[in-house]
């Protein structure tokens, strides 16, 4: 998978308020770079607590829920 907002991220965990988020956003940016998933079944297999919503939308809980990362994914079927 190719991440594209790796420097929106990276902004958000140097602030202040949330930087308790680094280790967890580094950790699931890792775990997308390398994955290769090619439909939404594949995705909740790896994270099973993400949410599948429409519009190929994917919402992932980061460092026990305390934060939510919501995606756009292009997954080819």
């Amino acid at each position: 998978m190719h991440v594209i907002a790796l420097p929106i991220l990276k902004n958000f965990w140097e602030s202040p308020a949330h930087r308790d988020a680094e280790h967890p956003l580094r950790a699931w940016y890792a775990e997308a770079m390398a994955a290769n998933w090619k439909n939404p079944a594949e995705l909740k297999a790896q994270f099973k607590n993400a949410s599948i919503l429409k519009g190929n939308r994917v919402v992932f809980n980061i460092k026990g829920n305390d934060y939510r990362l919501v995606t756009s994914i292009a997954f080819k079927y």
